[in-house]
C-alpha cells in the first residue's frame, strides 16, 4: 500500500532553487538593525514597563480601585516572566563575556 507521500514520487526535476530576494512595498525604507546594546535596552524597557504595570495592578487592587484579581495576577505574572527572561539572557551575555575572557588569541 503506498500513502500519499510516496504516491507524489521523487523530487528530481526540482534544481537550481534559490532564495527569493527579499520584497518591500512601493515606497517603505529600509530599517536599520540597530546595535546590540539598542536591542537590550529595548527590551530592558519593555520589562521595566512590564514591572510599573506589575506594581500599579497591585496598588489599585490595595487601593480598591479594582476589584479583578485575574487581572492583577496575570498582569503580575507576566511581569515575573519577562524579568525572569531578561536575567537568564543577562546571564548567558555574561557567560559568552567570560568564554571570550577565558580564550586565548
Amino acid at each position: 500500500m503506498t500513502g500519499p507521500v510516496s504516491a507524489m514520487g521523487p523530487a528530481a526535476g526540482i534544481s537550481g532553487i534559490s532564495a527569493a530576494p527579499a520584497t518591500r512595498p512601493p515606497g517603505a525604507t529600509a530599517s536599520p538593525a540597530g546595535s546590540f546594546g539598542d536591542v537590550v535596552n529595548q527590551f530592558f524597557q519593555a520589562t521595566n514597563s512590564d514591572q510599573q504595570a506589575s506594581e500599579t495592578a497591585i496598588r489599585d487592587l490595595m487601593q480598591g480601585k479594582t476589584d479583578n484579581i485575574q487581572d492583577v495576577v496575570m498582569t503580575v505574572s507576566n511581569a515575573e516572566m519577562s524579568f525572569q527572561f531578561f536575567m537568564e539572557v543577562r546571564n548567558r551575555v555574561i557567560d559568552a563575556w567570560n568564554e571570550l575572557m577565558r580564550m586565548q588569541f
